[in-house]
């Protein structure tokens, strides 16, 4: 193949899922990422729900959101015993491993792709199961877009683990986990950071010197968010609250009829791509703490407000940005409004976050992430490479 690279892949697989919006907006990002970093890369996207068939996927996202909705306590016992229990961890990687494996390697056979990319964690364990079963030898690369890594996104038959925090080895519960772990990029999309607060309102028509509080559950608008719009709107002095709905319809509906009665303080929006300019013209972000939704809003970045966190994954990922001085928690509607009015009032609070943010972010490039997948891909492929060559296609 004259003129192409042999240390960078010609084809590349990610596998995600439309398990709400965070796996595939991760898959995006990359996807975004690997198209600057190796211009002759082919990408391909996969959905590792519909390896099962599209009824099948459907029927899981239904049950999923269901169970974070209305049954939240049966995730939370799940993902305690997956989270504390190593013989629980094992036996769970093993079921989805051998359920989503076989129908995987049937996909795969015949494509060849140079190297596999999984942003969801049933992914990983198909990968895994294929290793295991046949020797698999592609590349194989886990990019994890959540600020806690519980022991179903970790495998030996992995080669790289990307996390977003340094100590996600106490989490994976896997002996092999410290040496395919690297601390990677937030897998965000471009524009998250490139915008200022002044135009971003100028642009979306949002209120010059209010304090702006950007409300969000994500894809499906999980969470509390109408009872936690309802108080804000009611605030005194006042706040200018942005309420993203998703593609939850009835939320949104709901949130129009409110800004309705109370104008002038509410906007409302339903499913946009307009994030990273929301997120510049805010002043706090409000979400669920989970997913990527925490990862956009540091990368921007803005302090976060972790409103009644789902459960499992959303208040593990809290945890540890409490921790990291980059949110805070509010447990129920009157905390979430105590903890507005303290960001409002406390500067120093506020310069403190969002320095931790930058802080955070300093330096977490997502082509240099792309260029550590191509230093693998190029030693295991009989070639050299480093960290610098991966990135500099990117023109870093």
């Amino acid at each position: 193949m004259t003129g192409l690279d042999d240390n960078v892949p010609q084809r590349v697989l990610i596998i995600s899922a439309e398990m709400g919006e965070g796996h595939n907006a991760a898959a995006t990002a990359l996807t975004e990422a690997i198209e600057e970093c190796w211009p002759q890369c082919k990408v391909e996207r996969l959905d590792t729900m519909e390896l099962r068939g599209v009824r099948f996927a459907r029927a899981a996202r239904w049950a999923y959101g269901f169970q974070l909705s209305a049954l939240p306590w049966t995730y939370s016992i799940f993902y305690a015993w997956l989270s504390r229990s190593e013989r629980f961890a094992r036996a769970s990687r093993r079921w989805v491993g051998d359920f989503f494996g076989p129908r995987l390697a049937k996909v795969l056979k015949g494509r060849d792709p140079d190297l596999v990319i999984s942003t969801y964690p049933f992914g990983s364990a198909a990968l895994d199961w294929m290793r295991r079963t046949s020797g698999y030898s592609t590349v194989s690369v886990t990019y994890i877009p959540a600020f806690h890594v519980h022991p179903l996104w970790v495998y030996d038959g992995i080669d790289l683990h990307f996390v977003m925090y340094d100590t996600a080895s106490e989490h994976a519960m896997l002996a092999s986990f410290e040496a395919s772990m690297r601390v990677g990029a937030p897998p965000v999309r471009k524009g998250f950071g490139d915008f200022t607060r002044e135009v971003s309102r100028k642009e979306l028509g949002l209120p010059e010197d209010d304090f702006v509080v950007l409300m969000t559950g994500g894809a499906w608008g999980l969470g509390d968010i109408r009872p936690g719009v309802e108080a804000l709107v009611r605030m005194e002095p006042p706040v200018h609250v942005v309420a993203v709905c998703g593609k939850n319809a009835g939320l949104e509906a709901e949130m129009r009829t409110l800004a309705d009665a109370m104008p002038g303080r509410l906007t409302v929006l339903g499913y946009t791509s307009a994030m990273p300019e929301l997120m510049a013209a805010s002043n706090v972000v409000v979400t669920n703490g989970a997913g990527v939704t925490v990862l956009e809003a540091l990368r921007t970045p803005r302090p976060v407000v972790a409103f009644a966190p789902l459960a499992g994954h959303g208040t593990a990922s809290t945890a540890e940005m409490v921790r990291r001085r980059l949110a805070v928690e509010a447990r129920d509607v009157p905390d979430l409004v105590s903890q507005i009015r303290r960001l409002r009032t406390d500067r120093d609070l506020m310069g403190s976050m969002e320095q931790a943010g930058e802080s955070w972010v300093h330096g977490r490039d997502l082509r240099r992430s792309i260029g550590e997948i191509r230093d693998l891909y190029a030693e295991r492929h009989g070639g050299t490479g480093t960290v610098g060559a991966g990135t500099a296609g990117a023109g870093h």
